[in-house]
C-alpha cells in the first residue's frame, strides 16, 4: 500500500523504468490490474523466500507490509532493534526519512550486515542488481554497515528427491561489487523521486520498447489498451521493435496511418496490410498437399497444459521444468467420423504424470497420427513421460514420433490468412477461420497457457465454489485448443 511521500523499493524500480507507472504506484496503486501470471509469480516468490529461511535458521520475522505511516515506523523500529541485537531478520523493512526498503533476509556479522533478496529466477538480471543497489543506499542511510548484497535464486540443475532440499535448490550469488556500480545513480534517482512523490501530475503515456508488456506492467492496459483491441501498429506482426517505436514517435499508429506511410514499411509488412485489406487467403497448394498427404487415420489432436515452477513440486523434477497437469485429446477414428473427446485435469497439488502417462498410452490409438499446434511442448512432455514410466515407454515414444505440427504450415506461410495481420498463434488462426468459435477464448477466466498454469497453482487457496468454477474454466480452455485444431484442419482441406 502506498504511503504518501514515502519512496518504496517498488516505487523506485517503477521510476527507473517508467515515470507513468511510478506515478500510478505513488498516487493511485489501486488502478493496478495484475494478470493471473503476475499474481501467481508473486505468491511463488513469497513461498521461495520462506524456503530460503532454512539457509539462515533461528531468525525472526520483523514484518514488512505497512498499512500506514505509523505502522511503517513501528515495523522499521522492530527491524532495527533485531539487527542491533545481532538477530537474523526475515521479511524486514528499513526506513530512513522518506526512503523505505523491504528485504527478505538480513544476517548481522562482525563485518556488517549481509542482505539477501530472493527471486523466482535461475540467474541475476540488471533489474535485480539495481534493486540491491537501492537496498544498500537505504541501509547506509539508516546507519547500517552493508557487508554483502546477495541474490538467492534456484539452481536449474537441481533435481528434487522425495523431499525438497532447500540447500541444494537455492544458491546465493554475491552481487555486492556489481550493485556498487549503481550507487551514484541511486543517489540521483532518489533526489528526483523526493520531488516526484510530492506532485500529482500524470506523465503522458509514452510507449517504448522497454515497456513490460501485458504480463509485467500492472498499468499496461492504460497505455496500450486503446491500440490493442483493434488493428493498429501494436497488433501488426512482422515489425521489428526499433521500427515499431520509431513509427510510434512519428505518430504513425492507426491502420490508416500505416496505409498512408506504406513506403516506410518493409515490403513484407506492407504486404501484410494489403492482404488484410483484401481479406485474402494465400495458399501454397503444393506444400499444403504434402502436409495433408502426411496425415492418416486414426487422427488425434493433442494439447497439454503444464507447470513451470521455480520450486520443483514433485520428485524427479527440476526448476522450471514443464510438468503436465492437464491434457485434451480428440480422436477421429476414420475419415468422416465424429471426433471423440477425452481429457484429464489433475487435482490441485497432485503429481499427475503417472496418471496422464497411462491414460494417454490407453487413449491414443496404435499408430495414430497426432496433430499439435507448435508440437514442442507435446513432444517434450511425451518424451519425458516415456522416460519416466518404462511400462508405457514404447507406446509413448511411438506417439511422440507420430506427432505432426499443424502450426508449421502457418509459420512458413503455406497457408496465410489476411485477417491474421501476420500473427501465427493458434488463437489468431482460429479467429480467422471461425470468429464466433474463437470468442470462447475470451469468455471465462482462462485465456491463455500462462493463465492456465497460474490458475492451477492458485487452486489450493480458493473456496470450493471458486475452485469448481476455475476447474471448469481450465477444462473448457484446454478442450477448445484441440477443437480449434479440428476446425482449422477442416478449413485448410478446402484450400487445396
Amino acid at each position: 500500500m502506498a504511503i504518501k511521500g514515502i519512496i518504496t523499493k517498488r516505487l523506485y524500480v517503477k521510476y527507473t523504468r517508467c515515470r507513468r507507472a511510478a506515478r500510478y504506484e505513488a498516487s493511485a496503486p489501486d488502478a493496478a490490474k495484475l494478470s493471473l501470471t503476475v499474481q501467481q509469480r508473486r505468491e511463488e516468490t513469497k513461498e521461495l523466500s520462506r524456503l530460503a529461511r532454512a539457509l539462515f535458521p533461528g531468525g525472526e520475522v520483523a514484518g514488512s507490509v505497512a498499512r500506514d505511516y505509523e505502522e511503517l515506523v513501528a515495523l522499521s523500529e522492530k527491524t532495527a532493534d533485531l539487527l542491533k541485537n545481532k538477530r537474523t531478520v526475515y521479511d524486514g523493512i528499513l526506513l530512513a526519512k522518506n526512503l523505505s526498503c523491504t528485504f527478505d533476509i538480513a544476517v548481522p556479522t562482525e563485518d556488517g550486515v549481509y542482505f539477501y533478496t530472493v527471486k523466482c529466477a535461475t540467474a541475476p538480471s540488471e533489474n535485480y542488481i539495481r534493486e540491491l543497489a537501492y537496498l544498500a543506499h537505504v541501509a547506509k542511510a539508516c546507519g547500517i554497515t552493508v557487508a554483502k548484497l546477495s541474490l538467492i535464486v534456484t539452481d536449474p540443475h537441481y533435481t528434487r528427491g522425495k523431499q525438497l532440499k532447500e540447500s541444494a535448490l537455492l544458491r546465493k550469488i554475491d552481487l555486492t561489487k556489481r550493485a556498487a556500480r549503481y550507487a551514484d545513480k541511486v543517489v540521483k534517482n532518489c533526489e528526483e523521486l523526493s520531488v516526484f512523490v510530492q506532485k500529482n501530475d500524470m506523465p503522458e503515456a509514452v510507449l517504448c520498447a522497454n515497456c513490460e508488456r501485458q504480463f509485467g506492467c500492472e498499468y499496461f492496459s492504460d497505455c496500450y489498451g486503446k491500440w490493442m483491441d483493434k488493428p493498429s501498429l501494436f497488433t501488426l506482426h512482422g515489425v521489428d521493435s526499433a521500427t515499431r517505436y520509431k513509427l510510434y514517435e512519428d505518430g504513425i499508429i492507426s491502420m490508416d496511418d500505416l496505409r498512408a506511410n506504406a513506403h516506410l514499411l518493409k515490403p513484407k509488412v506492407a504486404r501484410i496490410i494489403k492482404l488484410f485489406d483484401e481479406k485474402a487467403v494465400e495458399v501454397d497448394k503444393e506444400d499444403l498437399r504434402k502436409f495433408l498427404a502426411g496425415l492418416r487415420y486414426p487422427l488425434c489432436f493433442l494439447d497439454f497444459e503444464s507447470l513451470q515452477s521455480s520450486i520443483p513440486r514433485y520428485k524427479g523434477v527440476r526448476p522450471l521444468e514443464s510438468v503436465p497437469f492437464q491434457y485434451s485429446l480428440h480422436v477421429i477414428e476414420k475419415e468422416g467420423a465424429k471426433p471423440v473427446h477425452t481429457g484429464y485435469l489433475a487435482k490441485e497439488g497432485e503429481d499427475a504424470r503417472e496418471e496422464i502417462a497411462y491414460r494417454l498410452a490407453k487413449e491414443i490409438p496404435q499408430n495414430a497420427c497426432i496433430l499439435a499446434f507448435g508440437k514442442f511442448l507435446e513432444c517434450k512432455v511425451l518424451g519425458q513421460l516415456a522416460q519416466t514410466f518404462p511400462d508405457v515407454r514404447a507406446k509413448l515414444s511411438a506417439a511422440k514420433n507420430n506427432v505432426r505440427d499443424i502450426g508449421a504450415i502457418f509459420a512458413n506461410d503455406t497457408v496465410y490468412y489476411g485477417d491474421s495481420l501476420g500473427a501465427r498463434s493458434l488463437k489468431t488462426i482460429y479467429r480467422c477461420v471461425d470468429a464466433d468459435g474463437a470468442h470462447g477464448y475470451e469468455v471465462g477466466s482462462v485465456h491463455n497457457g500462462a493463465d492456465a498454469m497460474a490458475t492451477y497453482l492458485m487452486l489450493p487457496n480458493m473456496s470450493e465454489e471458486e475452485k469448481e468454477n476455475k476447474r471448469k474454466a481450465l477444462w473448457e480452455y484446454c478442450k477448445l485448443d484441440t477443437l480449434s485444431m479440428i476446425t482449422i484442419l477442416e478449413d485448410i482441406k478446402k484450400r487445396v
